[in-house]
């Protein structure tokens, strides 16, 4: 019989800890192939999860690379949670040639009493289980897997930010399709500001249905468009000198918008050329529908403390004279700027 290790978890989304356990527990267990099992959804977990395809695809994207990992979607042919028993005993019976391990962290060893049908569970396959705190102490029946690199809560702290965690594959994707995009930006900024771009991209994608604009686009662009606001000037100046040296000589209160730009496209792997535009130039304003839609949004919305209903008004029927107005307004404040 080959030996087949069942590495399952949430992969919301998978990281190079998950990688480096997988390759760990393949060596050390002699196993012919590692299989991940993403959840379909988690009867242990309250966290809010990208859907299970979009977590199969950047699984897939990580692991391409390794002929010895594979994915499987055995758990989206059910409905509901997620029960380890289930899927065991229906991978038992669809492959009696093989041999399963299940493999999983010590913190669900210390409450592997709360799984559904635990007891029947451990007699039907054999677990192994690698140390997520050190204060754990793996016993028999368990096989303690040793492995480096774990990155305990790692996809937590990818969906604040610290994408380093991932490969640039992973982060390009979810990206690309607008997962954790709220989180990454609640945890960069303040709470007031965290509410202007929630605000802001309200209003933006009621600007993108009226007049038919790629509301991703929109979205992705709304929500980052203050993303390095906050940043102290030393950073900014640093990212300027490195991007836009030319920008140094700009007000330093709109370096941030060239400044997230960059970051959003060399850190959060935006390809967009569209989305780095907006973000670029939502502060001085640009020609195309995107980034006007961007410009007006972030002038215009209920946290700025004035009445722009007017402006919001006539915006949603005529984008481009809507820009005019309030360029001019903005280009008066910058002009001011310039000379504090």
């Amino acid at each position: 019989m080959s030996r087949i290790v069942l590495f399952g978890g949430s992969f919301n989304p998978i990281h190079k800890g998950h990688l480096a356990i997988a390759k760990a527990s393949l060596k050390q267990l002699q196993a012919k192939e590692l299989w991940f099992l993403p959840t379909l959804l988690s009867p242990l977990k309250d966290v809010e999860m990208a859907s299970f395809e979009h977590r199969c695809q950047m699984i897939e994207l990580m692991i391409k690379p390794f002929r010895k990992l594979k994915l499987s979607r055995i758990e989206a042919e059910r409905e509901g949670l997620s029960y380890t028993y289930d899927t065991v005993k229906q991978l038992i019976e669809r492959f009696p040639e093989h041999q399963f391990i299940w493999l999983m962290g010590s913190d669900q060893m210390m409450k592997f009493n709360q799984w559904y049908k635990y007891n029947e569970l451990i007699e039907l396959i054999q677990f192994a289980v690698y140390p997520r705190d050190e204060e754990h102490s793996i016993i028999r029946p368990f096989i303690k897997i040793e492995a480096s690199d774990l990155f305990p809560n790692a996809s937590e702290a990818i969906r604040q930010g610290e994408i380093h965690y991932t490969e640039a594959k992973v982060v390009r994707y979810f990206m690309e399709n607008a997962l954790y995009v709220d989180s990454i930006v609640k945890r960069s900024l303040s709470e007031a500001r965290f509410a202007h771009v929630q605000a802001m991209t309200e209003l933006a994608l009621r600007l993108a249905d009226a007049h038919q604009l790629d509301r991703r686009q929109v979205y992705l662009a709304a929500m980052l468009h203050d993303i390095a606001k906050e940043w102290p000037k030393e950073k900014l100046k640093q990212w300027l000198k490195f991007s836009y040296p030319s920008y140094l000589e700009k007000a330093p209160a709109i370096w941030h918008q060239k400044v997230g730009a960059a970051y959003a496209s060399r850190i959060l792997q935006i390809r967009d050329l569209s989305v780095i535009k907006a973000i670029a130039h939502h502060v001085e304003g640009h020609s195309d529908p995107l980034s006007k839609v961007i410009y007006i949004a972030d002038k215009c919305d209920e946290t700025r403390g004035f009445d722009a209903s007017k402006c919001i008004d006539l915006a949603l029927r005529d984008l481009h004279q809507a820009y005019q107005v309030v360029r001019k307004t903005q280009m008066e404040y910058l002009d001011k700027e310039k000379h504090i």
